[in-house]
């Protein structure tokens, strides 16, 4: 259903090449999935909560038009949710959406191996906190670095963070001229 109303609702254009949704797009949401652990994912809400995370980073990310990324966020992915699983889909609708694996990482104890378990990071708060810790223990190794963690950056982080956990992942940063890439 989801597939076939991105075909329909997000068609291909001269301008929009890049707007193909298949199979592959299908199996990328499962890899992401399969990152999860019983020990973190236990409830039917929190995996769809996941699965809709998965979406947004497959499907919404590729999207170049403002107008179609709310079409997927705030209209097809949500449509989806309350027709497959209505049970769960306020929670997993709530935002923000935010998983990763670094939340156990310690940077004082960075010779030892830590746990990395995919999981729903929470708030910005928490990623922030956890992001400024991990920046600050940079700073005191290396040359300083001065970043702003504001909400879209922990987002990026986050984004960029689950490309490269995967083999051979890659990504097209593009930025606005001006804008400190």
């Amino acid at each position: 259903m989801l597939f076939a109303e991105l075909k329909n609702k997000l068609p291909r254009t001269p301008r929009k090449f890049h707007y193909l949704f298949d199979l592959r797009d299908c199996q990328r949401i499962y890899q992401g999935l399969y990152l999860s652990t019983p020990s973190k994912i236990r409830t039917k809400s929190a995996f769809v909560r996941l699965w809709r995370n998965e979406c947004l980073r497959v499907i919404a990310d590729r999207l170049v038009d403002p107008n179609d990324i709310k079409l997927v966020e705030t209209e097809l992915l949500p449509s989806a949710l309350v027709h497959y699983f209505k049970d769960v889909a306020q929670r997993a609708n709530a935002d923000p959406v935010l998983f990763g694996d670094f939340m156990q990482f310690d940077p004082d104890e960075a010779e030892k191996e830590c746990i990395r378990d995919y999981e729903d990071l929470g708030t910005y708060d928490a990623v922030r906190r956890k992001l400024g810790k991990i920046l600050e223990n940079y700073n005191e190794n290396n040359r300083k670095m001065d970043l702003i963690l504001f909400n879209d950056a922990l987002e990026h982080v986050v984004r960029i963070h689950r490309i490269i956990r995967f083999p051979k992942g890659s990504a097209l940063l593009v930025g606005v001229s001006g804008s400190g890439k």
